[in-house]
């Protein structure tokens, strides 16, 4: 065995052996119940005061607490757009950390990208700011590698992420017509009023009863129009597309949902996975695929589909996992495959497992998950190969024995 092939193998045991002590500690943490959505959501509620309060304090010179409404107004004319849009980001973030807690998809893509824009803002940082954008970067380095815990699509998610949206932008605008009030006709001098041109301008209705007078005021109102109608767009298409997306797929014959109770469980998308499925619906038995990742494919759309990651508490609750008749782990990792018997055996050592062997030198190491049958498709296939070139009679009952006999055999050191 060459060099490269040598470390390459001893890359790849200390790579399983970190995963299995990494899913050990998860089990006895019990990790899956609040990591890494829980810290998140509390590393990120802070950053969008902090930014709510930067904005406020770096305009008036105090606190947010203590800024009379009075004062506010009085004082609009003082205010720059860039302190009004950061405290909109603020409270979005400030919301986003409540859809994080729920391990929301949309609120992470809507978390990452506020919290980007949010570091472009502090760089260059101060010598003072230093620690701060450190701590930003922190929190979005943590959202990029913890993505796939982060897969949960739900209609009161979408809800919510458009009632931010709207209002982060319903903010800005109002604080933006405050601060150009002078610039209409007749002036805009409290937040009532701006708040009234907010919604009659994004709304289209145009009563005319105040009008721009300057440029910098009519830009600013055609900014108004056009950022309304995107993100009104946005917030309805959030809530009304997945619907809408839903049920044309049920009368189309689309992707479909079922009552995920007394099924079959396949995690992957291999060629074996995508065998298997068929042959159990052939056999009148419901089956829920799991995916690391949405596939636009007719097979995939036609069949009730979970995505995340499986070796994810959550994500096998999620497919009914505890009321299944059986779990079949056939990625082509051998890895994925024993951390998906482990998380069944965790939720319960009852249900049936079955584990696919794509490299006999795991063996050894994929047994110790405890599958309820080890499926070695190379030493199966070895056995019926030989079996048919010496002519020895393959039926039923021999494929049955020999498929116990994969799943029973005694644990071998490699």
């Amino acid at each position: 065995m060459s060099a490269a092939g040598s470390w390459s193998d001893r890359l790849g045991r200390w790579r399983q052996r970190a995963l299995l002590q990494r899913r050990f500690l998860e089990k006895r943490l019990h990790l899956d119940r609040w990591y890494p959505h829980i810290p998140l959501a509390l590393a990120m509620a802070p950053l969008g005061l902090l930014m709510v309060s930067f904005a406020t304090e770096g305009t008036f010179g105090v606190h947010l607490t203590s800024i009379p409404l009075s004062e506010l107004e009085e004082r609009a004319a003082e205010l720059g757009h860039r302190p009004i849009f950061e405290a909109a980001l603020g409270l979005s973030l400030i919301a986003m950390s409540v859809g994080l807690a729920l391990r929301s998809r949309l609120a992470w893509l809507w978390s990452v990208g506020a919290m980007t824009v949010a570091l472009a803002l502090q760089l260059p940082p101060a010598q003072e700011d230093v620690p701060l954008a450190l701590y930003f970067g922190s929190v979005l380095g943590l959202l990029l590698f913890h993505r796939t815990r982060f897969a949960t699509r739900s209609v009161v998610t979408s809800m919510a992420f458009a009632i931010v949206i709207l209002a982060a932008f319903v903010t800005w605008a109002t604080l933006g017509t405050l601060r150009l009030g002078a610039q209409f006709d007749p002036p805009v001098r409290d937040l009532e009023t701006a708040l009234y041109l907010v919604v009659v301008t994004v709304s289209s209705v145009g009563f005319g009863d105040i009008v721009a007078t300057s440029p910098e005021a009519r830009l600013f109102v055609v900014v108004k129009i056009v950022g309304g109608l995107l993100i009104s767009a946005t917030a309805l298409g959030s809530i009304v597309i997945p619907l809408i997306s839903v049920r044309m797929r049920e009368i189309l014959g689309g992707r479909r949902s079922m009552d995920r109770s007394n099924h079959y469980v396949i995690v992957g998308k291999s060629q074996l996975a995508r065998i298997v499925a068929r042959e159990l619906e052939k056999r009148k038995q419901p089956v829920t695929l799991i995916l690391s990742a949405e596939e636009e494919g007719d097979f995939y759309k036609q069949r009730d589909v979970v995505v995340g990651d499986a070796a994810d508490l959550s994500v096998l609750r999620s497919a009914g996992v505890p009321s299944a008749k059986g779990v079949l782990a056939l990625t082509t990792d051998d890895s994925t495959n024993g951390f998906v018997v482990l998380g069944v055996n965790e939720l319960d050592g009852t249900i049936p497992t079955v584990a696919a062997l794509n490299d006999p030198a795991n063996r050894f190491r994929l047994k110790r998950t405890q599958p309820s049958m080890l499926l070695a498709l190379h030493s199966l296939g070895g056995q019926l190969l030989a079996m048919a070139l010496t002519g020895e009679h393959v039926d039923v009952e021999m494929l049955s024995g020999v498929l116990q006999v994969q799943g029973a055999e005694q644990d071998t050191k490699e």
